[in-house]
C-alpha cells in the first residue's frame, strides 16, 4: 500500500509539472505537503481516501490555521486526482478551517510616491533596487514573476510580458517612471553585473546570476521598510480606489479566482469609512 501511495504521489507531481505547468516552487510545496500526508498515513495506518484525523494530526504539530488550510488544499487536489486514477469516486474532502482574514497593510499614495521618489540612484545596485521597487508598485507583480523576467519581456510600448502561476502569460502596462528606470538599468548599469553573456534575466545579482526570491524581498525591505506583497496589495487597492473595475484588477494581478481579488474591495470600503469619519462634521 505504501509503495502504491508513493507511486501515486510521484505521478501526481509529474502531472503538476508537465500537464498543469506549475512552477518549481509550487511543486516543491505540494511535494512537502504530500510527504507529510504519507507520513501520517504510515504512522496512523489510515486509508488513503478515509483520513478524517489528519487535521488533528496537523494541529498537534503546532501549525497555524492558515498553514493547515494550505496543506488541506494540496491534499484535496491530490485526492481528487487520485480518486479518478484509482476509480474510487468517494474520498474524504477536507473543509477549510475558519480563520480571521487579516486585511493587508496598504501604503497611502502620498507615502509610496514620496518614498520611491527619494530612493537613491547613485550606484548600479541602487538603480537596480529602485527599478525593482518601481516595477512592483507600477504593475503589482509577485516576487516570483519579477525574478523570472527576461530582457525581451520589456516592450517599447511600455508594456511587460509576465509569466504567472501555472505558466499563464499576461501583458501588463507600466508607469513612465518604472519604464524609464528599467531602461536606465538595462542601458547603463546591467552590464556591470553581467558575467555570462547568455544570461537574459532582467535583474541580476552581484555575481551575475538570476536574483532569488529571498534577495528581492531583502532589497524591498531594506529600500522601503515593507515587503513586496504589501506593494502588490497597495497597487491593487490604489487601482480600485482610482475607479478600476474589479475584473480589470483581477486580470492585472493574475488571479484565476475572482474571490481572491474581492479582498481588495473590503480594503477600499474600510478606507472609505475612515475618510468618512475623518471628514464628516458629525462622523
Amino acid at each position: 500500500m505504501k509503495i502504491q501511495i508513493k507511486d501515486l504521489t510521484d505521478n501526481y507531481l509529474e502531472y503538476l509539472k508537465k500537464i498543469k505547468n506549475y512552477s518549481d516552487h509550487t511543486c516543491k510545496a505540494y511535494e512537502s505537503d504530500l510527504n507529510q500526508y504519507i507520513l501520517y498515513l504510515s504512522e496512523s495506518d489510515s486509508d488513503l481516501f478515509d483520513n478524517k484525523n489528519f487535521v488533528n494530526y496537523l494541529f498537534e504539530k503546532g501549525l497555524a490555521k492558515s498553514t493547515i488550510n494550505r496543506k488541506l488544499t494540496s491534499i484535496n487536489n491530490f485526492l481528487e486526482w487520485a480518486s479518478k486514477i484509482e476509480k474510487n469516486k468517494s474520498y474524504y474532502k477536507f473543509e477549510s478551517l475558519k480563520t480571521e482574514r487579516r486585511l493587508p497593510d496598504i501604503l497611502t499614495s502620498n507615502y509610496i510616491n514620496t518614498l520611491i521618489n527619494e530612493l537613491p540612484i547613485n550606484t548600479p545596485k541602487e538603480v537596480r533596487n529602485k527599478a525593482i521597487v518601481e516595477l512592483l508598485y507600477s504593475s503589482g507583480l509577485r516576487v516570483s514573476e519579477v525574478v523570472n523576467l527576461k530582457l525581451n519581456d520589456m516592450k517599447d510600448n511600455k508594456s511587460l510580458r509576465v509569466v504567472g502561476k501555472g505558466r499563464k502569460v499576461r501583458i501588463l502596462p507600466m508607469t513612465d517612471q518604472a519604464y524609464n528606470i528599467i531602461k536606465l538599468w538595462i542601458k547603463n548599469f546591467r552590464k556591470n553585473f553581467l558575467n555570462d553573456q547568455d544570461n537574459n534575466y532582467l535583474f541580476l545579482g552581484v555575481r551575475g546570476k538570476q536574483l532569488s526570491d529571498r534577495e528581492v524581498r531583502r532589497i524591498v525591505k531594506s529600500s522601503t521598510g515593507t515587503f513586496p506583497h504589501n506593494l502588490r496589495h497597495t497597487f491593487a487597492t490604489h487601482i480600485l480606489d482610482g475607479g478600476a473595475d474589479l475584473r480589470v484588477v483581477q486580470e492585472l494581478l493574475g488571479h484565476s479566482d475572482p474571490t481572491t481579488t474581492q479582498l481588495y474591495t473590503h480594503v477600499s470600503k474600510k478606507k472609505l469609512q475612515e475618510k468618512y469619519k475623518r471628514t464628516h462634521p458629525r462622523g
